[in-house]
């Protein structure tokens, strides 16, 4: 009965090694074809417009609140205690509006990113399955699972490629 099992084993390693061999294989790296391509890119660059602007407007009110800061802590010893009440709402209204409006832009840059990702995904996987179909690749493998990949079997330009050629 071992010796059958041995032969079963030895027989099916056999086989599984014959088939790997035959197998084509390529890896792609998903993020990267995803971020070359020339939508991504343009997205990228609308939504960091948008970061900028929002920025200075948080930079606005930052610089404000240290202006308040400032006073607070030059004058109010000899202010009244209405006026540096006045001040400190002031100053804790500024932060609130500061927090949220940080808070929202977060929200949007990281819904914008999500948004962009969902219309690439499906580019993504029609690219390298249409590559893979033309090439006869057996399997396309992403390069983060792969602890080992020869240059040449790296399809992440021709997927960037293709993506582009996609309307």
């Amino acid at each position: 009965m071992k010796t059958i099992k041995a032969i079963l084993a030895t027989a099916l390693f056999a086989f599984t090694m014959n088939a790997a061999a035959e197998m084509s294989i390529a890896v792609v790296d998903p993020i990267k074809a995803i971020g070359e391509t020339a939508l991504f890119k343009e997205r990228s660059e609308k939504i960091q417009a948008d970061i900028e602007a929002q920025g200075s407007k948080l930079r606005g009110l930052r610089e404000e609140v240290m202006a308040i800061e400032q006073r607070l802590k030059k004058d109010g010893m000899t202010m009244s205690k209405d006026d540096q009440k006045k001040l400190v709402d002031e100053r804790d209204g500024k932060m609130i509006e500061f927090q949220s409006m940080q808070q929202v832009l977060e929200k949007r840059v990281k819904q914008d990113r999500q948004e962009l990702i969902q219309l690439m995904e499906p580019k993504l996987e029609q690219a390298v399955a249409e590559l893979a179909g033309d090439a006869g690749f057996d399997l396309v493998l992403n390069s983060q699972a792969a602890l080992f990949h020869e240059a040449g079997v790296d399809i992440t330009e021709q997927v960037t490629q293709k993506i582009n050629q996609m309307k």
